[in-house]
């Protein structure tokens, strides 16, 4: 019986600090995007142009980013519509006060290559 008591005491414990250990954090990223564009030349692919795009906004990217972009496309629909969230424990770890950086390179040689490089500043209070 007594044993019920202190585990049941613990374990309130423990969930209790772990709720603590939470703050709302909201987030605002930079995008850059180079496009490399390639041609062949007798049989060997060589670079022919390379275009450069940036953005700026609130929110976090939460979804795969695209391909077939200009200057004109709209990048906040890649982006959390919600710019403040909840962040615990390691996850709060990782983004308090900080700024964090991502890259991802997609698509091919014929259709273009698109590296992304993106921070996302992240303040929690």
């Amino acid at each position: 019986m007594n044993i019920k008591i202190l585990f049941t005491g613990l374990l309130s414990t423990i969930l209790l600090t772990s709720c603590l250990d939470c703050l709302d954090c909201q987030s605002s990223t930079d995008i850059s995007l180079s496009v490399e564009y390639y041609s062949s030349n007798n049989g060997s692919m060589s670079l022919d142009s390379t275009t450069n795009f940036s953005y700026s906004g609130p929110g976090y990217v939460n979804t795969a980013l695209p391909t077939n972009i200009t200057s004109s496309s709209d990048i906040s629909p890649y982006l959390s519509p919600i710019t403040v969230r909840e962040a615990c424990g390691e996850d709060l770890k990782d983004i308090n006060n900080s700024t964090v950086s991502f890259e991802t390179t997609i698509g091919d040689s014929i259709s273009g290559i698109y590296k992304y490089n993106w921070t996302e500043s992240w303040d929690c209070k």
